[in-house]
């Protein structure tokens, strides 16, 4: 990993970190230190002065979920490519996508036993993903690909964050204020699905891309 993106994930750590601290200082002096006592989630409802301590934990789900990203992407780009080809996988192996559709049994399984787990498979909606990467399996990884690649990903990116924007703008917007599990499964569900589709945009630009070439 460069220095330079190193830098910039210590920066953005810090960052969140201060926004965290300073909602924290927020909630103690001026909201009687709502969300960081413990909480009854049951009991819990929303209000305005809440908002800069919601407002700082998503901001840190978000950057320890970028930052795992990154890692695990800097270790995955590290490993020593076999003649620089990509990777071996038939088109059809793009199926497992359909298992993105478990997660509307999250629905089900809330209303029956108050488990909101199954809106995870949201995320695996990405997996469709693998039928464009299996159009270009065992292709030559030349600069143009990998420049391809990466533009592929950066506009996948793009839309994932601005799709995340909304979801929070919806959220400091009251929606669901009334309730904090459905507030909770509103999240879980639209970040899981936010994944997948950044997941599945990044394969299906870069197989364009390459098409198009």
């Amino acid at each position: 990993m460069e220095k330079k993106k190193i830098k910039q994930l210590v920066l953005t750590g810090i960052l969140c970190a201060l926004v965290l601290g300073a909602a924290s200082v927020h909630s103690v002096l001026f909201n009687d230190s709502r969300l960081i006592k413990p909480t009854v989630v049951s009991e819990y409802v929303f209000q305005i002065n809440d908002l800069p301590m919601w407002i700082a934990l998503v901001l840190t789900i978000v950057y320890v979920l970028y930052l795992a990203g990154t890692v695990f992407t800097a270790i995955w780009q590290n490993k020593p490519l076999e003649k620089k080809r990509t990777r071996k996988i038939h088109p059809l192996l793009g199926l497992l996508g359909f298992a993105g559709f478990f997660g509307f049994f999250g629905f089900w399984t809330y209303s029956q036993a108050g488990i909101i787990s199954p809106f995870f498979f949201f995320i695996f909606f990405g997996f469709f993903g693998f039928y464009f990467e299996g159009k270009l399996s065992d292709t030559l990884k030349d600069e143009l690909y990998e420049e391809n690649e990466r533009k592929a990903e950066l506009k996948a990116y793009k839309i994932g964050f601005v799709l995340l924007f909304l979801a929070i703008w919806a959220i400091a917007r009251g929606m669901l204020s009334w309730n904090l599990e459905w507030c909770a499964i509103f999240m879980l569900s639209s970040m899981s699905l936010i994944y997948g589709i950044v997941l599945f945009l990044s394969k299906y630009f870069l197989y364009r891309f390459e098409t198009e070439a």
